[in-house]
């Protein structure tokens, strides 16, 4: 058996290693016994590696992986890290509505669908993962652009605006009255605003491994979802969304 790696970068490596296999996070004793560590030199290299962003402390006395290296895994797996244990609640929100639910992303200054799952009653709306969205007219891209700061929409909003349907808002007053709405409300809505006869929802799903948000969205043709309270979707979706970012905790 090959001795291990015992330079600064070797041995950074296997704290990164172990504390992936411990998602719930170690503490400092414990990292130096599974690295085959002394507790001074494992501190050392726990300090060097909160500081580039590969580890943090969850609390005072445990240390799990850091932002940076769940933003690499994201890139790597192309969003599976969210994805995966989305599935799950998309289902659960499909099926309580019969309507298509998906998660998305923001992707430079567009809305990219990352997942999506269908109600188990067949013949319903669809959405294609890839598909992308504008920020001001779909209830996914009015969530994602709420929470972006004052100078990123700003710039945004100096690129010129396509109107979809007769309901979509282009004048940047209105689009600044709505987005704070948004922000008040922690929903989205898109009346018949990008697709025709379409009724959509949308809130924030916060990852704090990543630091980075997602949009968690409902929708379906307006005759027939109109008939279900805006009380009732926020409901479920606010927990849809609580539900989702408490599973990525883990």
């Amino acid at each position: 058996m090959s001795k291990p790696d015992d330079s600064p970068i070797g041995r950074a490596v296997r704290i990164v290693e172990t504390l992936a296999a411990h998602p719930e996070g170690l503490g400092l004793s414990e990292i130096a016994a599974a690295t085959d560590l002394v507790v001074a030199t494992t501190h050392r290299q726990l300090s060097t590696l909160i500081g580039i962003g590969l580890v943090r402390k969850l609390n005072a006395k445990s240390f799990g992986l850091g932002e940076r290296m769940w933003i690499l895994a994201s890139r790597m797996t192309n969003g599976a890290d969210i994805t995966h244990p989305a599935v799950t609640v998309l289902k659960e929100l499909a099926d309580q509505f019969g309507e298509t639910t998906f998660l998305a992303r923001l992707v430079g200054t567009d809305v990219e669908i990352m997942e999506t799952c269908n109600p188990t009653a067949t013949g319903q709306s669809y959405a294609q993962p890839g598909r992308g969205m504008p920020l001001y007219a779909a209830a996914s891209g009015k969530i994602l652009l709420a929470h972006k700061d004052d100078q990123f929409v700003e710039d945004y909003l100096k690129s010129p605006r396509k109107a979809y349907t007769a309901n979509t808002k282009t004048d940047a007053e209105d689009i600044y009255a709505e987005l704070a709405e948004v922000r008040r409300r922690h929903i989205a809505v898109c009346d018949n605003e990008f697709d025709p006869g379409i009724l959509s929802y949308a809130t924030a799903v916060y990852d704090h491994r990543t630091r980075l948000t997602y949009a968690l969205a409902v929708f379906g043709f307006a005759e027939r979802f109109s008939s279900t309270s805006f009380a009732t979707v926020e409901t479920h979706l606010l927990n849809a969304s609580r539900k989702l970012s408490l599973s990525l905790r883990h």
